[in-house]
Parts: C-alpha cells; sequence; structure tokens
C-alpha cells in the first residue's frame, strides 16, 4: 500500500480542489475503481466539478445510506468492462460496505459530525478533521487483491499531528435517549453503571433537565 500527502490549495473551493486532485491522479493512475471519502452534499458537489475533469470511460457513483438497493449496488459491484469507476463515498464504505477491486482511495481527511452543545441543548453537525486511525481505515480499502494506492488531501505533518483514535459518540452526543433507557431498566443513577469510556458530566445534567422538563423522572 502507498499512502501519498497532498494539501489542497487555500485559494481553491474545497469542492473543486478534491475534484482537480482526483482527476490528476486518475491520469495518473489507470485503476479499476476510486473511491473518495466526503460527505453527501459535499460528494454531490465533487461529483459536479468531477463530471467536466474526467473521460467517457469514467462512471460517477456516489454512495451513502439513503441511497436506494439499486443505486447502492450500482456502486458496489465491479466496473462494466472497459469502464473505470469513481465511488463518492460518505463513512459508510469506511467499515460497513465492502466495494469490489478498489485500487485508488482519495481521502479528504474530513468528516461531518453530530456534536451536542449542553448548554444550549442542540446538537449540530461540524465539520472536523479526522483521526488518525480513520485515515488507516480508509487507505485500507484500497489494494486488498493488489498494490493500492491511497492519497490523503492533508499535509503529511497534519496527519501526523491528527488525533490518534476517534472521539468516541457517547462523548459528544444528547443523552437524552440513553438516560430515559435506563430509566426503563430501572437505573436512575448513570454513575451506577460501568461505561466503557464515562459520559461527559454536563451532558448528563443536561440529559436530566431536558427529561424533567419532558414529564420524565431524570430529576
Amino acid at each position: 500500500m502507498e499512502r501519498h500527502y497532498l494539501p489542497l490549495p487555500a485559494h481553491q473551493r474545497f469542492d473543486e480542489a478534491v475534484a482537480v486532485a482526483t482527476a490528476k491522479k486518475l491520469r495518473q493512475e489507470k485503476r479499476i475503481i476510486t473511491v473518495i471519502f466526503t460527505w453527501r452534499r459535499r460528494n454531490q458537489r465533487v461529483q459536479e466539478q468531477l463530471a467536466s475533469r474526467i473521460g467517457s470511460d469514467v462512471l460517477l457513483c456516489p454512495l451513502y445510506g439513503a441511497l436506494s438497493l439499486n443505486d447502492q449496488r450500482k456502486a458496489i459491484l465491479p466496473a462494466p468492462q472497459g469502464m473505470r469507476k469513481v465511488v463518492l463515498a460518505t463513512n459508510i464504505a469506511e467499515t460497513s460496505l465492502t466495494i469490489e477491486g478498489i485500487r485508488l482511495v482519495v481521502d479528504c481527511a474530513q468528516e461531518r459530525v453530530a456534536r451536542f452543545d449542553p448548554r444550549t441543548g442542540l446538537t449540530r453537525l461540524i465539520t472536523q478533521r479526522v483521526s488518525q486511525a480513520s485515515m488507516t481505515q480508509r487507505a485500507g480499502r484500497a489494494g486488498r487483491l493488489e498494490p493500492g494506492i491511497s492519497l490523503h488531501l492533508i499535509a503529511k505533518e497534519q496527519a501526523e499531528r491528527a488525533a490518534a483514535q476517534s472521539e468516541p459518540e457517547i462523548l459528544q452526543s444528547d443523552l437524552s435517549g440513553l438516560l430515559m433507557e435506563l430509566l426503563q431498566w430501572g437505573c436512575s443513577d448513570p454513575a451506577q453503571m460501568s461505561w466503557l469510556d464515562q459520559p461527559p458530566v454536563v451532558n448528563l445534567l443536561a440529559a436530566k433537565t431536558s427529561v424533567t422538563n419532558a414529564g420524565g423522572t431524570g430529576g
């Protein structure tokens, strides 16, 4: 497995820069299937930018959870004879699905995650750099049957400074639903549980307030 790093130009729009870098790599490497890792809305814009930069022998296939099974199959199955394929995938292809014949992975090194703010009680989507473990996981999708290439769209120095592992979901989520489940099980104090990752106290307090206001017994 070859791993390459390429920081995107600061003066270019992200989706355009990803498309330019991918198109250049496709000209250099005649790989059968390429997977670009970003998120759904960004994938749509990258696809629009990439469409005018590739040849007629390249198919563009989006891949995300809400797609129909038929469209997911188009992305997962091998490319037709004489064709190459670019799969614009969300994190669903990082661990959940296997795509046959991947030889080149283009990793935007970013992800969209839901982050709960206990001060406001609201959850919002934020863009953040992926962990080193995620970069390795994405790179590992290429070259399972023969040598592959991964292109991480980030400077190598920045990649090496990224967090080693992704933050557990329980540390950044709204815990109201979890607290309601605990109450249904007869547990009124989350501290009684043995957690693999201890939930943040502020998130638990916010969850108790939310459950109490909703008429539960979290107080």
